[in-house]
């Protein structure tokens, strides 16, 4: 999810190169990551909206490890490991459904939504029961998005992450948003390709025609002419000020880091004259939130390395990048708009239109990647100035694992 470098503060201090080959192909260095920080980090597995009701629940599988999102009873939401306590057989099969009770079809046993054991047969006389519920997962809540951990032991505070990006959220009221439109992306490529795609803009310009039309900031960081500039400076200024005057936040927050997790939000302006992110830039949707009117505006904010999230006057999308194996990833996207909005208020083909058109775009310049860095010719490569966030990421990689 492309942001923009001159517009707001970028961080300083990042990679001058790319990773080595070894860290885009190796298969032990991508069990090095699930070990060292993947599996204990926050990601994005679900919205509240899709597990509405008790017993509602979604499945979602991140670096082999198969969760199950669920509503308990008493409304709570709960994760726990997709794994049989008994012999280890996949417990909730479908992508999402509704249940009383989690059974595995192998021999039966069966969980109540809070992961206790309910049902099992001719077990030894000295079986105990609460020794066998459902391992359970890390669950945690922002803006209605929720995040797993898979070692909740070992998961970075939450709250201590990510309170600080609450106001620039606000006034979008995300967790009263319901899922209109989800779509997969199974992209051939190592994560961190996909990420470093992800958090520089020194493609849009040449590969993304459509998200240039309606971010203004790519011209302007490539300073195409002074005049373009110039003007694009303008506009950023009486945006700024047009904002300001209506108590909304602007900018970029600082990197609030936490146990090597990361996150950040800004509020940055699109194109003028651009309500939201749609082809001609018109409105799609009805308000969000408590959003007086379209101010040509759109926030982004990330948790972690894999989990993005974006809104516009009318609508938003969250994206979760799944590392599957070394060489393959999921992209994971939503749409969604306010929970009071009917199907006739919702132009859905305008709504889909730009960010599915960037992430085909985006799956098919991740897998070129992917396909020159698995040469033995591959050499790290200098980053650009407009490639400063994704220079961040790799240094803040190679801190992590210690390959300073």
């Amino acid at each position: 999810m492309e942001t923009p470098v001159s517009t707001t503060s970028a961080p300083t201090g990042g990679a001058r190169l790319s990773l080595s080959r070894a860290c885009y192909v190796d298969e032990s260095v991508f069990a090095s990551e699930v070990e060292r920080f993947l599996a204990r980090h926050w990601i994005a597995a679900c919205h509240v909206s899709e597990i509405a009701h008790p017993g509602d629940y979604v499945t979602f599988e991140a670096y082999g490890y198969p969760v199950v999102v669920i509503r308990q009873q008493d409304g709570r939401i709960a994760a726990f490991h997709n794994t049989c306590r008994h012999r280890g057989a996949r417990l909730c099969e479908a992508e999402s459904g509704r249940t009383s009770l989690i059974r595995c079809r192998y021999h039966g046993w069966s969980y109540r939504l809070d992961g206790s054991l309910a049902v099992w047969r001719h077990m030894p006389d000295d079986f105990t029961k609460s020794d066998f519920g459902l391992r359970p997962c890390g669950v945690a809540d922002l803006s209605g998005f929720v995040h797993v951990s898979m070692t909740p032991e070992a998961a970075p505070d939450f709250a201590a992450l990510t309170g600080h990006v609450a106001p620039h959220w606000a006034r979008y009221e995300l967790e009263k948003c319901k899922v209109v439109a989800k779509r997969t992306y199974h992209v051939r490529g190592n994560w961190k390709l996909a990420i470093e795609n992800n958090l520089e803009c020194y493609h849009c310009l040449p590969s993304h025609p459509e998200y240039t039309t309606a971010n203004a900031f790519v011209k302007a960081d490539e300073r195409l002419s002074d005049s373009l500039v110039e003007a694009f400076e303008r506009y950023s200024t009486t945006w700024r000020e047009r904002l300001a005057s209506a108590g909304v936040p602007t900018g970029r927050t600082e990197f609030v880091s936490v146990d090597g997790q990361l996150c950040r939000a800004g509020t940055w302006p699109l194109a003028a004259g651009f309500a939201t992110g749609s082809q001609d830039g018109g409105a799609v949707a009805p308000l969000l939130g408590t959003v007086q009117g379209y101010d040509e505006s759109m926030t982004t904010g990330c948790v972690g390395f894999l989990s993005y999230a974006g809104a516009m006057c009318d609508y938003a999308i969250q994206v979760t990048y799944v590392p599957k194996s070394t060489h393959e990833t999921d992209v994971i996207l939503r749409w969604l708009v306010r929970g009071d909005a009917s199907d006739e208020s919702v132009d859905m083909p305008r709504l889909l239109w730009l960010w599915d058109t960037t992430t085909q775009q985006d799956k098919s310049l991740i897998e070129l990647n992917a396909a020159g860095v698995t040469s033995p010719a591959y050499t790290p490569g200098p980053y650009s100035k407009l490639e400063s966030v994704a220079a961040d990421f790799v240094q803040r990689y190679r801190s992590i694992m210690n390959m300073d």
